[in-house]
């Protein structure tokens, strides 16, 4: 009667975990390829001499360079394909180019400080193109209710 117990115990928590879903961060890279890391591996993401390093296991580092997007995505399985999600694209690097947002979100972009630096909203295609300020610093891209910090190095 134990074993029954604990079978149904177990599989009841196999549906479940099975049933969850799951956060992802995926780097697209300029050539195409495409990595995705499952966020609950307790990574550590950090930036140093150029590369942005993903402790994990295995450690995995890319040229910044190299990489073209990142974002994060949760999906109820994991070959789920989320087309319309929200994506920052780093086009060359004092460019950013907002896309699959919804048609007319107003995006702006502003310092720490407050201070407005941009401010448009999305075409039809729920998209539009960035232009970073040159002064280094910390700033906050909106789109919609979203927000993602933006570094300028």
């Amino acid at each position: 009667m134990v074993k029954k117990v604990l079978t149904l115990i177990s599989l009841c928590g196999c549906l479940v975990c099975a049933n969850a879903k799951k956060q992802y961060m995926t780097i697209e890279q300029r050539n195409g390829e495409k990595y995705s890391f499952l966020l609950d591996d307790e990574l550590e993401i950090t930036y140093s001499e150029g590369n942005l390093i993903v402790n994990g296991s295995p450690v995995t580092s890319f040229a910044i360079s190299s990489v073209k997007n990142y974002h994060f995505s949760e999906t109820a399985s994991v070959d789920a394909k989320i087309s319309n999600e929200l994506r920052i694209v780093n086009l060359d690097g004092s460019t950013v180019e907002v896309q699959n947002a919804t048609a007319s979100a107003k995006v702006m972009l502003v310092n720490v400080s407050g201070a407005v630096f941009f401010e448009s909203e999305t075409n039809a295609e729920g998209s539009v193109i960035v232009e970073l300020p040159e002064q280094k610093g910390i700033y906050i891209l909106s789109v919609g209710t979203h927000s993602i910090k933006v570094i300028r190095k």
